[in-house]
């Protein structure tokens, strides 16, 4: 099945933290207090802040660091951040491409939606931007109508075999490697680590493979193949339902 020109979009993000950072000061464990876990102040501080993890539900409190998308319809990567997520958003609602992730509808784009609806909730509290922030919402809302019709690998394969989800063999890495495209330039609790240290090319690359990896798992099950989990078993996902109908 050739795919070029068709209006599908292959989208990965890295966070601006990690899950297992701290929520109060942003840094991991170990830079705490070892005995205590505070963050760098004495317990007899009263101040002091006890270590608490971010953790993968408090999805504003992650952030965004970068975000890549392959857009079949120009052949391009292209890039978003928290300054252009809006402007990605609202250009995915009005040309409506078919959304392709790898644990996008549990992840990536719940994330996307509460960052711009915590943007509304503070441009509320302007009297200037009120509309603005009306008009974010109803762009959220229409953004996870459209999320809802995307095709996520992982979801699919969850949906084949649900008593095995949370198996390391259901991994991108793991799917990667069994499947011949190599393992991942790193994983998602170090990327924030290195967005932070100022490594920005390597968080890019790290960021812009795995779009790359997903897509070629993509162009698999289009192509009617069966992808290999981690443990060697094959499995078929299914074709998605918009591009059957043009075959």
């Amino acid at each position: 099945m050739d795919l070029n020109g068709k209006a599908l979009v292959v989208l990965d993000l890295e966070t601006a933290k990690s899950a297992d950072d701290c929520r109060h000061c942003g840094h991991p464990i170990d830079h705490h207090d070892m005995a205590f876990r505070y963050c760098g102040a004495s317990p007899l501080d009263g101040d002091a802040t006890r270590f608490e993890a971010i953790g993968w539900d408090n999805k504003p409190a992650l952030g965004l660091s970068i975000g890549c998308y392959y857009d079949y319809r120009d052949s391009r990567m292209h890039w978003f951040d928290v300054h252009t997520l809006e402007t990605t958003v609202r250009h995915f609602v009005v040309t409506q491409p078919l959304l392709v992730s790898f644990n996008g509808i549990a992840f990536d784009f719940p994330l996307m939606r509460r960052l711009l609806q915590r943007e509304a909730e503070r441009l509320i509290a302007e009297e200037h931007a009120r509309i603005l922030a009306v008009n974010m919402g109803e762009l959220c809302d229409t953004f996870k109508i459209h999320c809802a019709q995307s095709y996520d690998l992982l979801d699919q394969i969850w949906h084949q075999d649900p008593e095995d989800r949370f198996q390391k063999d259901n991994s991108l890495d793991a799917i990667s490697q069994a499947s011949g495209l190599g393992a991942k330039l790193s994983h998602g609790a170090q990327a924030p680590r290195d967005w932070r240290a100022g490594h920005y090319a390597q968080v890019l690359n790290y960021c812009q493979d795995d779009v790359l990896k997903t897509k070629a798992l993509f162009e698999m099950v289009c192509a009617g193949q069966p992808i290999l989990r981690g443990n060697g078993l094959p499995i078929t996902l299914p074709i998605p339902a918009a591009l059957c109908q043009e075959r």
